[in-house]
Order: C-alpha cells, then structure tokens, then sequence
C-alpha cells in the first residue's frame, strides 16, 4: 500500500487499539520525525532530538487526523514521553531512543515500535501493516543496550 499525504483519506489500515469502546477502535501514535511535514516528514533517527512527534490518529482502520507536536526543550527524558501520553498517545514509533525515556513509556504503558521506512507514513504503513518490532532493551541507544544502531 503506497500513498503520500494524509489528504487520501480513503486510506484503510487495520490496526488494533488498547482501548475500544464497543465499535469504534481508535488509536493514536506518535511517530519522531526530523520535520513537520505531516506523513510526508522524515522519520527521525533518535525520539529525544526530533523535531517534531507526528500524530496520526487511526479510527476503525482508517487515518482519520494527523497533527504536529513539537518536541519542546526539556530538562528531563519523561517530559515529552509524559506529552504524549497526555494527549492520549498509545504507542510511539522511532528508530532509537534512550534507556531513561523508554523506561519511563514503559511504566506509563505506552508501546515503543522500532521505526522503518524513510518517512513517517512509511513507519505507520509497516506498523498497521504488523512488520514492526517492539523496542527492547537490547535494541536502545546508548547505556541501554546494543548502542545506536540507526
């Protein structure tokens, strides 16, 4: 499945959600990218120093918004973690994060998913799609485990 910008609304994903409330499913996921862009943004190779998070919210296998969050300056690495859990994030897409924020996505029960792709639509069509791998401790950046390998 191939599109480029969220205008396409006709898009369907199938996905499933932490919380349904009877038949609606929806889902919000925060992708890091390097630009705010929209799905057309460059994914980012590291959730503490993007850009932007890039918000799709996914409703019964559709894309049915996208929005933009700046990543903020922040004095402690659960700050834009809590951001996106505040605004209702469920799971989050990068290509490297750190011990200390995937830690604290952990104990909040947000998802962490390794990124592919090039783009930020590239990274949601591959999770929707279930070819994403869940972020371990051995795949973090830095003290966490194998290093950055993104």
């Amino acid at each position: 499945m191939i599109w480029s910008t969220y205008q396409n609304s006709s898009l369907i994903f199938w996905t499933s959600c932490t919380e349904c409330d009877g038949n609606m499913s929806t889902q919000k996921i925060a992708v890091t990218a390097d630009m705010a862009n929209g799905l057309e943004s460059p994914l980012s190779g590291h959730f503490g120093h993007c850009k932007a998070f890039i918000i799709s919210t996914i409703e019964n296998g559709k894309i049915v918004n996208v929005e933009t969050v700046p990543n903020l300056g922040h004095s402690s690495c659960a700050e834009p973690v809590m951001r996106l859990a505040n605004i209702g994030v469920e799971v989050l897409i990068t290509m490297g994060i750190g011990m200390r924020p995937f830690m604290a996505a952990q104990q909040i029960g947000l998802t962490v998913v390794k990124g592919s792709g090039s783009t930020v639509g590239d990274a949601i069509e591959s999770y929707v799609k279930g070819e994403g791998n869940l972020m371990s401790r051995d795949s973090l950046c830095g003290a966490g485990g194998g290093g950055c390998s993104h």
